[in-house]
């Protein structure tokens, strides 16, 4: 069995320099495409930040209350690179990734780092919310050599839900034979994140085939969403 995070560190080694995720704000006409490499470097830094700054690994856990987003993407798979469980207790996690709008879910939360999605690549320009870091600013001093990540987490340490790493990706496997997912597919979709059942269908079963995904935010009716699909060479809409 293998784990999240190992399904990412395939797509990067086979594929680098391809799209990895296509991002579309219908409302602002923003339009964001990264590289499974560029993302890499992203996620190594958010990984950087949770081991080597923070001290986490395998037995903590960090709170994900993001929207799908192409930089809510390295946010997740950086915490399950740096061998932290997902988890929806604020409570129980030693860290917590949120956007303004969700940054009330992590209160007492130790370190908690908001993310801008209507300015990802820049940070939230000093509108920090109490009690929260900024995501981009935190992480741009970190490492982004994705060749030294080195993933401390086994298939059998725990992921989300009470489910071993492991264990999702065989439901994200099968998840990708349910929704008809071939080798290589491109999925566009304009599905928010609300939990593990999204993370699932738009990021780790196009991951467990080696493909790329497309969020399209705020479309306007079906006939954008065709569009983009065209546009995209989307082999599947979800």
């Amino acid at each position: 069995m293998t784990t999240p995070e190992a399904l990412f560190a395939s797509l990067v080694a086979a594929s680098p320099a391809s799209p990895f995720v296509t991002f579309y704000d219908e409302q602002t006409g923003e339009r964001s495409e990264l590289s499974a490499k560029s993302l890499a470097n992203w996620v190594a830094k958010t990984h950087f930040l949770l081991t080597d700054e923070l001290g986490l690994g395998v037995g903590d856990s960090a709170l994900v209350a993001l929207p799908a987003h192409w930089i809510s993407v390295p946010a997740l798979l950086g915490v399950l690179s740096a061998g932290l469980a997902v988890s929806g207790d604020a409570s129980a996690a030693a860290a917590a990734f949120v956007a303004p709008s969700t940054t009330g879910l992590a209160a007492g939360v130790p370190d908690v780092y908001c993310i801008a999605p209507s300015s990802a690549a820049f940070g939230l320009r000093g509108d920090v919310p109490d009690g929260a870091q900024d995501y981009v600013l935190a992480v741009r001093p970190q490492p982004d050599a994705w060749a030294s990540v080195r993933a401390p987490a086994s298939a059998a340490d725990e992921c989300w839900d009470g489910l071993s790493r492991g264990e999702v990706v065989e439901l994200a496997r099968a998840r990708a034979a349910e929704l008809g997912l071939t080798a290589g597919a491109r999925v566009l979709t304009a599905r928010d994140w609300t939990g593990p059942a999204d993370w699932v269908d738009t990021l780790l079963a196009p991951l467990s085939v080696g493909g790329s995904v497309v969020y399209v935010r705020n479309a306007a009716d079906a006939a954008v969403l065709t569009r983009r699909a065209e546009q995209e060479r989307a082999t599947a809409v979800i």
